[in-house]
Order: C-alpha cells, then structure tokens, then sequence
C-alpha cells in the first residue's frame, strides 16, 4: 500500500503549474461542511462522553479541520474516553494485582482492568490521530492554514 497523499501545500517536491493547480482543486472538491458535528451523536455511551464531544467541538472549530466525515472517529475517541476515565476509576480503589484460582491452586496475576484500561488508551490515540487531536496532526493543518493565508495576501497584495 502506498503512502496517503499530502495536501499540495505539505509537499516538498515540484509539481508542475498544471499539476499543482489540479491537485488543489482536487483537494477544495473534498471539503465538506461540519453542521453534524453540532450535536453529540445518540449513540454515545454516557454523559462523560457527550461532554467530551461537546468540548473537542468547540476546540476544532477553532481550527476547522473536521467536518462531517469525521464525526464516527470523533464518536469513537469519545466513547474511548469515557470507557478509559471509567476503568482508570476503578482502578484508583482496585489492587495492581489480583488471586485468581486455578486447578494447583491460587495464583497472583495482573488486574484485568489494566488491560482493559490500556485497551481504551490505544483506541483514544488511534481515534485522536485520525481527528487531528494530536499535535503531529495539528501542526499539519496549521501548514495547511497558514499556506492558504500567504497565498491570499499575495494574491491581494502581490507581494
């Protein structure tokens, strides 16, 4: 499988006018709006989650890099999040370990909760990289974002 395509500003090798002129226009065909993203979905799995919807939300918006498409992944960090908050509390008051009986007798063995607790950690970074909650994501699109700028100011300027 090959590598994802970058957006024409991220990329660092020469397209040619044709080229990079297409691709940009390629690129604006795919943008979609984010007017369901406004509400939290219903299926989301308790009140912690909708909260953390409604949170990251506001904070996106703020960069505009979701939109419609992304709102199963969001859900899905959201859901994420809810179930690692919930195990991690039960953890807080659980034993590292715990006596598990076997056919030669007890044995000490790790709290299941740990891995289920590092089951929702790995799903929430998984989930975050596809959202652009991480910074490495992030600070992409603010390449994106500030190409378009300096493009605009050219264009308006011709500096």
């Amino acid at each position: 499988m090959g590598r994802g395509r970058k957006p024409v500003e991220m990329q660092k090798g020469n397209l040619t006018v044709f080229d990079g002129n297409k691709r940009k226009k390629e690129e604006e065909s795919v943008t979609v709006g984010n007017e369901q993203l406004k509400n939290p979905p219903p299926w989301l799995i308790d009140n912690v989650a909708k909260k953390e919807w409604k949170r990251l939300i506001k904070e996106l918006n703020k960069i505009d890099i979701v939109g419609n498409l992304d709102k199963n992944n969001l859900a899905g960090y959201c859901n994420s999040f809810a179930n690692y908050q919930r195990a991690t509390k039960e953890l807080e008051e659980a034993p590292f370990c715990v006596q598990r009986k076997t056919r030669t007798g007890e044995i000490t063995v790790r709290n299941p909760l740990i891995d289920v607790q590092k089951l929702y950690a790995e799903e929430m970074r998984k989930f975050a990289s596809l959202c652009g909650l991480t910074i490495d994501s992030r600070l992409k699109a603010a390449v994106t974002k500030t190409k378009k700028e300096e493009d605009t100011i050219k264009e308006k300027f011709g500096i």
